[in-house]
């Protein structure tokens, strides 16, 4: 009976130093390994679908590094597309409401680009970290052909998502972009961190390169890399390197149409709910009805949040403000937030809380304005014109302000956005804060009489809040959920923030983080140190132990023992695989002599040896 034994030479041959002159000698060394046999198998088998550590004397290994680059982008792509949306899911409602205005139909399709984008993210990684583990081990690395095609559909996917959601949404990349002002000194810090990690690779690699020249083109070339890492911090800024003394006032919460993340928009029970979350000011939208009732709705029909293909299947598309009060109030404006469950909050409600959504009608702007004076909370809203022949059409301004004026509301409570008829408004209503919707210099506001800045949180730079304070000019920005961006705008100095989410940001005590400026840059020094030194350790290291190799008996991991029966006639010489088979070499031991090729790669041959006792084998060249 025949052994065949299955083995990978982990380092190009030398010569032997105590042999004689001209011999050189590789010592295979080691028992079966069948743990790490296993794991082995698992890897090579994952990612080139070779279960058996074999050689293709055929395979050009120059394709495969291309390849490797190839994956090297994929992975890059994907990490950027995967942050990119998880920052972005501030304003997932807002992506999904754009895709509803272009469908009409309503769908969480945040969710379904997220677990789309994590699935391909995590194939990615995957695929790098078997091609990692082969570097380390120096297993010849091969993509298989399927895993190939999949990089390619994944590379050119997230380059076209990218290209499409740029035309398409260019604010979720300001949100971004934006981002890396609270998320980029950990970045740095975390890149920086997994580039003196793989130097060990790295450097082993590098020590491996045959020719002087281009050792010190790839030395001077990861240097570079790592130079520009270290400098980066000098082109990072973010409004959280302040000191405790620096730390403006919490921003003021406001319930943006309530708290729709808890009930349905613009009803009473989100107003309530926003209330008790410590909800500072309400934010809604008021339309006026054909008979004269101003109520709360955001869009311009009815369909996305009431039953009315229901109640009045035939104006499904009608305008809202075509209704009279007694018809909207037919209408069901809970069931929906139960039934498309648009923030995944639905499934931790209790039976009761879902009764009392399920029940939700059409609110009125008066109900509206007596809850915010029974509470004593400030309101804002967008005063909707109503369409061409509405009753209401050309007064409807001054309408609305009627209502506010006998709701018992103090003035000074009220945010007035509407520049319908403002100086009459103003005049009528002097106490009101008259407010703007679009950017204007604190001296432009001034000469318009206007005290409050209400906009989007892209639209404002960090050093606005504190030059509209200066001039005594109230802020208030919108939409905000997410903890960070929360903290962002603490740091900057915002005044008031509206938000979705006012339960998720209330019982936050301080920003997500705040570091001093002078601890920052310790921080930042003293890791460019410590991974400078480390990577010179290595590439150190790495190079002494590449001489060593050259001056010593070199040693191979013995990876694979199987026994197979052969017949008896069969010749036990056999040519050894491996990347250059032209080279010839023996194997000698007490069951004979076996002929063979170069020592890299995967060798295999078979002898008439006892496995239990087969400790080393000494190949000879």
């Amino acid at each position: 009976m025949y052994h065949r034994l299955q083995v990978t030479i982990s380092a190009s041959r030398s010569r032997g130093g105590g042999q004689g002159e001209g011999e050189d000698t590789t010592m295979v060394s080691g028992g079966p390994l069948r743990h790490q046999t296993f794991c082995f198998t698992c890897v090579l088998g994952l990612y080139g679908c070779r279960w058996r550590q074999q050689v293709d004397p055929n395979e050009k290994r120059w394709v495969e590094r291309i390849w490797f680059v190839v994956m090297l982008l994929a992975v890059g792509f994907a990490s950027f597309w995967m942050y990119f949306w998880l920052v972005v899911w501030n304003d997932a409602d807002d992506f999904n409401w754009w895709i509803y205005q272009q469908t009409g139909k309503w769908v969480n399709w945040y969710w379904v680009i997220l677990a789309a984008t994590s699935t391909a993210f995590g194939y990615a990684v995957f695929l790098l970290l078997l091609a990692a583990i082969h570097v380390c081990f120096e297993i010849p690395v091969y993509l298989h052909w399927l895993h190939k095609i999949l990089v390619v559909l994944l590379l050119c996917g997230c380059t076209a998502s990218v290209v499409l959601m740029q035309q398409l949404w260019l604010d979720g990349f300001k949100l971004a972009w934006l981002s890396l002002q609270m998320t980029g000194p950990w970045l740095h810090l975390g890149v920086v961190g997994l580039m003196t990690v793989c130097s060990w690779v790295i450097a082993g690699q590098w020590a491996q390169v045959r020719t002087l020249a281009l050792q010190i083109f790839w030395f001077v070339f990861y240097l570079g890399v790592m130079g520009g890492l270290y400098v980066a911090p000098l082109f990072i800024t973010s409004p959280c390197f302040i000191t405790v003394a620096q730390l403006p006032q919490k921003p003021k919460m406001g319930g943006h149409r309530g708290a729709p993340m808890l009930a349905p928009e613009n009803t009473l029970l989100s107003f309530q709910t926003a209330i008790d979350n410590n909800a500072s000011m309400l934010e809604t939208d008021v339309q006026i009805s054909i008979d004269g009732v101003p109520f709360l709705m955001h869009d311009n029909d009815l369909r996305r949040t009431t039953n009315i293909a229901e109640v009045f299947p035939n104006r499904v598309n009608d305008n809202a403000a075509t209704f009279n009060i007694s018809e909207l109030k037919r209408l069901n404006a809970g069931k929906w937030f139960l039934q498309k469950d648009p923030f995944g909050t639905v499934g931790g409600m209790s039976a009761r809380r879902r009764a009392l959504i399920a029940n939700q009608s059409v609110g009125t702007f008066k109900d509206f304005l007596q809850l915010a004076n029974k509470y004593n909370v400030r309101v804002i809203f967008d005063l909707y014109v109503p369409p061409r022949g509405h009753p209401f059409h050309k007064n409807f301004a001054n309408y609305t302000l009627n209502f506010v004026l006998q709701s018992g509301l103090p003035q000074s409570s009220v945010v007035w956005l509407t520049g319908t008829d403002r100086f009459t408004i103003m005049r009528r209503a002097p106490f009101l804060k008259q407010g703007a919707r679009n950017k204007m210099s604190p001296s432009n506001l001034k000469k318009l009489s206007l005290s409050v800045e209400n906009l989007d949180y892209r639209q404002y730079s960090p050093g606005d809040y504190s030059l509209y304070s200066k001039n005594n000019i109230t802020t208030i920005t919108y939409i905000v959920h997410s903890s960070w961006l929360f903290s962002y705008l603490w740091c900057s100095g915002a005044d008031t923030v509206t938000s979705n989410g006012v339960n998720l940001v209330r019982n936050l005590n301080s920003p997500s983080w705040r570091m001093n400026p002078f601890h920052y840059r310790v921080l930042w020094i003293t890791t460019d140190v410590l991974s400078g030194v480390c990577i010179i350790v290595c590439f150190l290291v790495q190079r002494r132990r590449k001489v060593c190799r050259r001056n010593d008996v070199e040693t191979v991991r013995l990876e694979t023992i199987e026994e197979v029966t052969l017949p008896s006639h069969y010749d036990p010489r056999e040519r050894l695989l491996s990347d250059n088979p032209a080279e010839e070499m023996e194997v000698e031991d007490e069951g004979g002599t076996i002929s063979g090729a170069s020592l890299r790669g995967t060798l295999t041959f078979d002898m008439d040896l006892p496995v239990v006792q087969h400790e080393e084998v000494a190949v000879e060249l």
